[in-house]
């Protein structure tokens, strides 16, 4: 099977899922193009090594998107694909826009447009009708989480058109296990080690954890690990308490991983977050926002806590409650959680079985 992935920007989680995905679906045999805007690529970044890769010029600019879906078409249409799956919002506008007899198109939102905290609820009407519209070109949506299917249910997208599969990721075998640094901690009383893996932005709920930061115990250090894109949040440099690492690689966050106690994502809105699946494949214990989809992957109490309200004092009292022993308790039960529901394999059966349904 010929299978064109197409993309916008290139970074963050869609990129690391994307890529993840085309490994995958390349180890098994099928020829794999990725299309992207060369622009919007973090370098050397991720891994396209025997992966053909075909560029084009996106733009978010409506009056663009017509020509934009003309070019695509005609790139894309002498692949000769037999699926092209795009991924986000303004692929999934190109891909739609244009008509490709000779392939199934299918369309993952990596959260749905209208599901934005940000925006106006005239402005997530118009998402959602847009996307209703568009939801007659495609032969399948597929939602990440139920959270997804829900909110497109209530905007009547066409139920038919939908399947949820949660995703997976491939085991890692090597980087599970707890460092000898952090399984010492609990006797030589070194700080309990916060991670939060991410965009420093309002999605991604980063003002909570600023928030958050002053009301800590001397205990907890936290770790950030990401950078502020379009517009997002910075640390105060008198903050104490906190390392901020910036941007790191996809391999080298399953690394970083491993020196946590315990991962936070505060995030406003998600498909479904890759942070949680990676924590516990990392067997780390996760705090999460009781928002969007996030709910469907911590089981309250068992591999983590959600957080009763979404603010810097909530999180902070979590925090501040937890003990080493928790941390390695919900840790071993968050990869039980991962191997039971969010592994590469029951992921890329369904997904492959939904492209043949196609």
């Amino acid at each position: 099977m010929k299978i064109v992935h197409v993309v916008e920007t290139w970074i963050g989680g869609i990129a690391s899922y994307v890529t993840m995905l085309m490994h995958e679906q390349r180890r098994t045999g099928h020829e794999i193009v990725l299309v992207c805007d060369p622009r919007l690529v973090a370098p050397k970044t991720f891994d396209t090594r025997n992966i053909a890769i075909v560029e084009y010029r996106s733009s978010r600019n409506p009056l663009m998107f017509a020509s934009i879906a003309q070019t695509l078409h005609t790139l894309i249409g002498s692949q000769k694909a037999n699926v092209i799956h795009c991924h986000s919002t303004y692929a999934g506008v190109y891909i739609r826009l244009g008509r490709f007899d000779d392939a199934k198109v299918l369309y993952t939102p990596h959260a749905w447009s209208f599901m934005k905290r940000d925006v106006s609820r005239l402005s997530a009407y118009v998402f959602a009708m847009f996307e209703r519209r568009l939801a007659r070109r495609c032969s399948r949506i597929l939602c990440m989480s139920f959270e997804e299917v829900r909110a497109a249910r209530q905007y009547g997208i066409a139920t038919e058109k939908i399947k949820l599969i949660y995703t997976g990721i491939p085991f890692d075998d090597e980087a599970v296990g707890t460092p000898v640094g952090i399984e010492a901690s609990a006797h030589i009383r070194q700080p309990l080690q916060v991670g939060y893996f991410g965009r420093l932005d309002y999605q991604k709920g980063f003002d909570i954890l600023l928030d958050a930061l002053p009301l800590l115990e001397d205990r907890l250090h936290v770790h950030v690990f990401g950078t502020a894109v379009r517009g997002g949040l910075s640390i105060p440099h008198e903050m104490q308490r906190v390392t901020h690492h910036g941007w790191i690689s996809p391999g080298s966050v399953r690394d970083a991983m491993q020196h946590m106690d315990v991962i936070v994502v505060p995030s406003r809105w998600e498909g479904l977050a890759l942070v949680p699946t990676e924590a516990m494949r990392a067997g780390k214990m996760l705090v999460v926002a009781g928002e969007s989809s996030l709910p469907e992957q911590v089981i309250h109490g068992y591999n983590g806590f959600i957080l009763r309200q979404l603010t810097g004092t909530c999180l902070a009292e979590q925090l501040n409650a937890l003990t080493i022993e928790d941390c390695r308790r919900m840790g071993t039960n968050s990869r039980h959680v991962f191997k039971n529901a969010f592994n590469a394999e029951t992921f890329l059966t369904s997904l492959m079985n939904c492209y043949e349904d196609a």
